[in-house]
C-alpha cells in the first residue's frame, strides 16, 4: 500500500507549464533587459506584435504606473498594479500585477480590460481564453444579461402606462400636436402645435369636441384621404393591437397643400382619448428618395453584373479561342472595376450624408502642396500632357480635410478629361477669391469637351445622372453628387456653367484657414 504524501507537500500545489498557463493565460515573462521571454497563448493572439526576444515596448506601452521606464523602475514597483496598452488598432488594454523574479526578470499576471463580449471578439478571443478564476467572463455575461433585462423592461414599460396618460402624452410627444378628450368627446387640453397643424385661425374659436376636429381635418385633406379618416376605427385598432407591438396603429394622410400628416387616436382609459398629429412631410420625402436611390442603384449594378455573369458563363461552358477568351476576360475585368467604383462611391455618399462631416479632419493646408497631391492621385501622364495650371502667387492656406477636398477636385478633373473625348485641353485656375465676407480660394476647371444643354446642366448633381447617356464614357453618375456634398460640408460652394459643343466650367470655392489667411 502506497504511503500518503507528507502534509507539507499536499499543502503546497505547484503551477508549471500548461497548468500555469491555464491559470494565467495572459502572463508575460520579461528578462532583466525587459525583453519577452515567454507569454500566454491568449496574450499572443490578442497582441500579434508581441514577439519572443523583442523588447516589450515594441508591442505594449505601460500606462500605469507612469514611472516604468527602465528595468530598475520595473523592479521598484514590485507587487504593484500595472496597466499596459497595445500599440496597434484596436489598441487592447491589460491590467494585472507586476511580480519581480529572483533572476532579475519580471513576471506580469494580466487580464484583458473589456466591457462587452464584442470587445473580447475584436481581440480574437473567446470566453474560454479567460482564466476560470478571472471574474471578467462573469461580468461580461452579467452585462449581456443586464442589457437583455433592460430591453425587456423597456417593452414592458408600455403596459404600465395606465395613470397619468394626459401629462405623459403632453410631455413625451412635445413634437406632436396633442389633444386630450374626455369620455363625452369634449376637448380638455391641447398644445399649441395642435392648432398650428390644424391650421385653425387664431381669430376663431378653437374646436371644442372631437366632432369639430374631425370636420376640420376632412376639410384639410385631399378627398381620398378625407374618406379614409375614421378616428373611432383607429382607436379600436389600437385597443386590439398586441402589447408587444412596436408602435400603435397610425394613419398617414396628405393635405390639399401637399403636407403629409401622421394621425393616431388612442384610448386613454375610462373612455377618454388622445389624438396626436405629426407632420411627416420630410420623412415621407426622405423615404421616397431612399427608395428611388436604392432602385436606381440596383438598376445600375444590374448592368455590369449581367455582363459579368454572361461572359463568365461563356468562359465556363465554352472552349473559346485565346483571343476571344482574352476579350471576354478584359470585359469582365472592366465591368468589375466599374462595379467596384460604383459601390465605393455609393458608400462614400452614404457615409457623407450619415456623418455630415463629423469625421472630417480639418486642417490648414498649403494650396500648392495640396494640388500636387491631387494631381498625383487623379491625373496620369496622358492627362498631364494636355493640362495647364494658372495659380496666384499669394494664396491663403485653406481649412479643409485634404483627402475629402482632394476627392472633390479630383472628381471634377476626371470629368473634365473624360468628357473631352477628342483630347482637348483642360485648364485649372486658382485664385484668392472671397465669398461674401469670408476669405477663400476659387478653383476653376475648364474643358473644351462635349458640354451640356440647360436641361442636362439642371440635373448635374442628380445621383446616377450622366450627361452622356450612350454609355461610351465610363462613370457612375455619382461624382458630382459627391463633389457637391464634400464642398458644402466644408462650408464652400459649387458653380457649373456649360454650353453644348463648347465645354464646361466647374468652380469650387473653399474657405481659407483663419490662422494663416
Amino acid at each position: 500500500m502506497t504511503a500518503p504524501l507528507p502534509a507539507s507537500v499536499t499543502a503546497r500545489p505547484v503551477l508549471c507549464g500548461e497548468a500555469f498557463e491555464a491559470a494565467f493565460p495572459f502572463f508575460l515573462l520579461l528578462d532583466d533587459d525587459l525583453r519577452v521571454v515567454s507569454a500566454g497563448a491568449a496574450l499572443l493572439r490578442a497582441v500579434p506584435t508581441l514577439i519572443v526576444g523583442s523588447p516589450v515596448r515594441d508591442a505594449l506601452t505601460p500606462t500605469r504606473p507612469r514611472g516604468l521606464a527602465d528595468h530598475t523602475d520595473w523592479r521598484t514597483f514590485d507587487r504593484s498594479a500595472v496597466v499596459l496598452r497595445g500599440k496597434t488598432e484596436p489598441a487592447p488594454m491589460f491590467r494585472g500585477q507586476l511580480v519581480g523574479q529572483a533572476d532579475g526578470g519580471v513576471l506580469l499576471l494580466l487580464s484583458p480590460v473589456v466591457t462587452r463580449l464584442d470587445d473580447l471578439r475584436r481581440l480574437g478571443l473567446q470566453l474560454g481564453d479567460l482564466a476560470l478564476h478571472d471574474a471578467t467572463g462573469d461580468l461580461l455575461l452579467l452585462q449581456q444579461a443586464l442589457q437583455t433585462s433592460v430591453d425587456d423592461a423597456q417593452r414592458l414599460a408600455q403596459r404600465l402606462r395606465v395613470k397619468g396618460q394626459q401629462l405623459q402624452w403632453m410631455t413625451e410627444l412635445s413634437g406632436h400636436g396633442v389633444a386630450y378628450f374626455d369620455q363625452d368627446g369634449a376637448l380638455l387640453q391641447h398644445n399649441p402645435l395642435f392648432t398650428t397643424l390644424l391650421g385653425w385661425p387664431a381669430s376663431t374659436t378653437m374646436p371644442c369636441s372631437i366632432e369639430t376636429v374631425t370636420v376640420r381635418l376632412r376639410e384639410m385633406l385631399i378627398p381620398t384621404d378625407a374618406d379614409r379618416l375614421d378616428l373611432p376605427a383607429l382607436a379600436t385598432a389600437d385597443a386590439q393591437a398586441p402589447a408587444t407591438a412596436q408602435a400603435p396603429p397610425a394613419l398617414v394622410v396628405m393635405t390639399r397643400t401637399g403636407e403629409h400628416l401622421k394621425i393616431r387616436y388612442r384610448n386613454a382609459g375610462c373612455d377618454a382619448h388622445v389624438l396626436y398629429i405629426r407632420d411627416v412631410t420630410a420623412e415621407t420625402q426622405l423615404d421616397r428618395m431612399k427608395t428611388e436611390f436604392m432602385t436606381t442603384a440596383a438598376h445600375e449594378l444590374r448592368t455590369p453584373m449581367t455582363s459579368i455573369y454572361g461572359f463568365s458563363e461563356m468562359l465556363v461552358k465554352r472552349a473559346l479561342p485565346p483571343e476571344k477568351a482574352k476579350y471576354v476576360a478584359e470585359t469582365i475585368y472592366r465591368q468589375s472595376s466599374w462595379m467596384v467604383t460604383l459601390l465605393n462611391e455609393v458608400l462614400d455618399l452614404a457615409r457623407l450624408e450619415a456623418r455630415q462631416g463629423s469625421d472630417f479632419h480639418i486642417e490648414a493646408v498649403p494650396v500648392p502642396e495640396w494640388l500636387e497631391e491631387v494631381f498625383t492621385g487623379y491625373c496620369d501622364a496622358d492627362a498631364m500632357a494636355r493640362f495647364s495650371l494658372a495659380i496666384d502667387e499669394e494664396l491663403p492656406d485653406i481649412a479643409v480635410d485634404r483627402l475629402k477636398a482632394g476627392q472633390a477636385l479630383g472628381n471634377v478633373l476626371s470629368n473634365a478629361f473624360k468628357y473631352s473625348p477628342e483630347g482637348g485641353p483642360v485648364t485649372l485656375s486658382v485664385t484668392a477669391t472671397p465669398l461674401g465676407d469670408r476669405k477663400g480660394i476659387r478653383l476653376c476647371v475648364c474643358d473644351q469637351g462635349i458640354g451640356m444643354t440647360e436641361a442636362q446642366l439642371a440635373r448635374i448633381f442628380e445621383r446616377f445622372y450622366r450627361a452622356d447617356p450612350s454609355g461610351n464614357i465610363p462613370g457612375s453618375g455619382l461624382g458630382m453628387s459627391l463633389v457637391q456634398q464634400i464642398v458644402h460640408l466644408h462650408g464652400g460652394a459649387v458653380e457649373v456653367t456649360s454650353e453644348p459643343g463648347v465645354g464646361t466650367q466647374v468652380s469650387l470655392w473653399l474657405p481659407a484657414s483663419v490662422s494663416r489667411s
